[in-house]
């Protein structure tokens, strides 16, 4: 299992600020710095340009992943657009691309957010499958810090790569209260790969796929159309899967609040007849 945004092919475009949808959980950060958004704002008054935020778009919605501080500081400059750059991707790539995006460019992430980020995608279902080395390249941490918070261990002292590349080493302070997550009780964490077996298991799996698609292909009698179905269905069933997966954790999330919203109930009926 491998990621690289770099790969990612965006379409320059300009979009209406009010099309933009910033509620979908891709803003990476703990929360917004004001001062930054402020600072942002005075320059754009001098008619000052910066780089156009990055969008993903699912066919419905256009999901900020990159620019939020760029987004606000237009808002309040009174513009009713802002240029993108767009790709094709679902609510789940943009918040995954938003978990690198300022690691070489803008406000950097604070330490707590970079912590926040690599917790998130070591509980997810599908970014749990990355390797400790993966995760702390897209997060900016290393992996020794990915390996403890897999088992809901915040380091006390945390590796991470400055703007010139050059490993650095901080104290941790406790999460801070607007976006925290609880080590103590954290998801059941997939077992962490070693990154040279990883890449021999997606090789294999990838030869694997090859071979039987070559079998498919030679049985036909359209070797050619057999050989793009092949790939497009290939990919359909790469998708679903990552859908039904997203659908079952909300169905998970959902009975779990129906169980408590069942006791609150049973409760308050207590309460009543107490009374």
């Amino acid at each position: 299992m491998s990621y690289d945004p770099t790969k990612i092919v965006f379409t320059p475009k300009t979009l209406s600020l009010d099309v933009i949808n910033i509620t979908g959980g891709t803003q990476s950060r703990l929360k917004i710095d004001q001062n930054y958004v402020e600072e942002i704002y005075e320059k754009m008054k001098e008619e000052v340009e910066y780089d156009a935020v990055t969008i993903f778009f699912d066919g419905k919605e256009y999901w900020l992943a990159d620019g939020f501080h760029r987004y606000h500081a237009t808002r309040k400059l009174g513009k009713a657009s802002i240029k993108c750059k767009i790709t094709n991707g679902l609510l789940r790539d943009a918040i995954l691309y938003s978990k690198s995006a300022n690691n070489n460019h803008g406000l950097p992430p604070t330490l707590q957010d970079k912590l926040n980020n690599a917790k998130e995608l070591c509980d997810d279902f599908e970014w749990s499958g990355f390797s400790n080395r993966q995760i702390g390249r897209i997060c900016d941490v290393s992996h020794v810090t990915v390996a403890k918070l897999r088992i809901g261990k915040v380091p006390e002292k945390v590796k991470f790569f400055d703007k010139d590349g050059e490993v650095r080493t901080r104290v941790t302070k406790p999460p801070k209260a607007e976006k925290t997550f609880d080590v103590a009780t954290p998801a059941t964490p997939a077992t962490p790969v070693d990154d040279e077996l990883q890449v021999a298991i997606e090789f294999l799996v990838l030869e694997n796929e090859k071979l039987s698609d070559q079998l498919a292909v030679k049985g036909s009698s359209d070797p050619e159309l057999a050989g793009k179905t092949i790939v497009e269905l290939r990919e359909e069933i790469k998708q679903l899967t990552i859908e039904l997966n997203s659908v079952k954790i909300s169905r998970d999330q959902f009975q779990a609040e129906n169980a408590q919203l069942k006791k609150q109930l049973v409760y308050l009926q207590k309460q009543l007849k107490a009374k």
